[in-house]
C-alpha cells in the first residue's frame, strides 16, 4: 500500500466530502467532491484576511484607525472603552468588546463580561471582531465584500467554480447589525488561495496580494503562551507543531485550509446542509446532528500527506 492510499483510507474513514493535496502547484491527491463550492464556515475569515491586503496597502484601510473614528456602532451603543479597539485589535481577535454577535462562536457563550479588557490587551475568539471587520471593509473600500471575492481573487485566480450567487451575508440582525460574509467555495478554489498565499501573493505572473501583506498577516501576532498548538496572525491560525511559516484557516465541522512553506497546500472540506448552516447563523440547533473532523484529525492526516511527498 502506498503512502498516499493510507492517507485515502484515512479519509475514508472520516466524513470527509473533498480532499485536495498540492505540491508546488501540483496535485498530489484529488480526493472527493473537489469541484464542489461548499460552507467555509469560520475558514471565511482567514479569506476575508487576504482581501485586506489590497485595501491597507493603498492606505484605504488603516490598521491604526479606531472604531470611533471609523462611526462603527451597534444596537444598544458601544462603551466609550470599546471604541477606542482599532483594525489591528479586531484582526488579532483582542478588541474588547463583548457586545453580542449577530452570528455566535463557541468561546463566546462564556465570553468576559462587557468592559472588563481594553482593546489589544485579551486573544479572546469572538465573532463580533470578524463581522465587523466586513462592515468596516466594505465602508472604507466602498464595495462589498462580496464583489471584492469575485473580482479580487476569482478573476486573477481563475476560479473554476465560483458561484457569486451561492455568497451569503448571515445572522440576527436584531442582535447585532453587523451580520457575517459567509463564503462558500470549492476545495480546488480554495486551493487556488493557498498556493497564491504561498508565491507571496503572486499569480500567473500577478501580485494579487501585496507580498508585505502576506507576510505580515501569517506572522506571529498574537503569541497565546506555554501549552497551545496554535499561536495567531491576522485571522490566521499559525500550528507551531509545522513551524513557523506555515498558516491555517479553520472552520467548523471540518473546513482547513493548509500552507507550509515551500508549496504545500491542504484542503480539507466537511459539506454541511444549507438548513444547518441557517439555523447556526440563528442561534437554533441543527435540524439534523453532523459529524465533524476535528483539527487533531485533520492534522493528523496532514503530516501523513506531507510524511508521503
Amino acid at each position: 500500500m502506498t503512502a498516499l492510499q493510507k492517507v485515502v483510507d484515512a479519509l475514508d474513514a472520516l466524513p470527509t466530502t473533498a480532499f485536495l493535496a498540492l505540491d508546488r502547484g501540483r496535485v498530489v491527491l484529488d480526493h472527493g467532491a473537489t469541484a464542489v463550492p461548499s460552507y467555509l464556515a469560520s475558514a471565511r475569515k482567514s479569506v476575508l484576511s487576504v482581501l485586506y491586503g489590497p485595501a491597507v496597502a493603498a492606505g484605504t484601510i488603516r490598521l491604526d484607525a479606531t472604531l470611533d473614528e471609523l462611526g462603527i456602532d451597534d444596537i444598544g451603543g458601544l462603551l466609550p472603552q470599546e471604541r477606542r479597539a482599532t483594525v489591528r485589535d479586531l484582526l488579532t481577535s483582542s478588541s474588547g468588546v463583548y457586545h453580542p454577535p449577530a452570528t455566535v462562536a463557541g468561546p463566546e457563550r462564556d465570553g468576559p463580561a462587557r468592559g472588563s479588557q481594553r482593546p489589544g490587551v485579551l486573544f479572546h475568539y469572538n465573532n463580533w471582531d470578524f463581522n465587523a471587520l466586513g462592515t468596516i471593509y466594505e465602508r472604507c473600500t466602498g464595495r462589498s465584500v462580496f464583489d471584492a471575492l469575485a473580482e479580487d481573487l476569482a478573476a486573477p485566480l481563475g476560479f473554476d467554480d465560483f458561484d457569486p450567487g451561492r455568497q451569503r451575508l448571515l445572522g440576527r440582525a436584531d442582535v447585532s447589525e453587523h451580520l457575517a460574509h459567509h463564503f462558500f467555495l470549492s476545495a480546488r478554489d480554495l486551493g487556488r488561495i493557498g498556493a497564491m498565499m504561498l508565491q507571496h501573493g503572486q499569480w500567473d505572473g500577478r501580485q494579487v496580494v501585496p507580498e508585505s501583506w502576506v507576510a505580515e498577516s501569517t506572522s506571529v501576532q498574537v503569541d497565546r503562551g506555554a501549552g497551545v498548538q496554535l499561536d495567531y496572525g491576522y485571522l490566521w491560525w499559525l500550528p507551531r507543531l509545522l513551524g513557523r511559516g506555515s498558516f491555517l484557516a479553520i472552520g467548523n465541522f471540518g473546513q482547513y485550509l493548509l500552507c507550509a512553506p515551500p508549496g504545500l497546500v491542504i484542503v480539507h472540506q466537511r459539506a454541511v446542509p444549507d438548513d444547518v448552516v441557517l439555523a447556526r447563523s440563528q442561534g437554533s440547533e441543527p435540524p439534523v446532528p453532523v459529524d465533524t473532523v476535528s483539527p487533531q484529525q485533520f492534522m493528523k492526516v496532514a503530516l501523513m500527506v506531507r510524511a508521503a511527498l
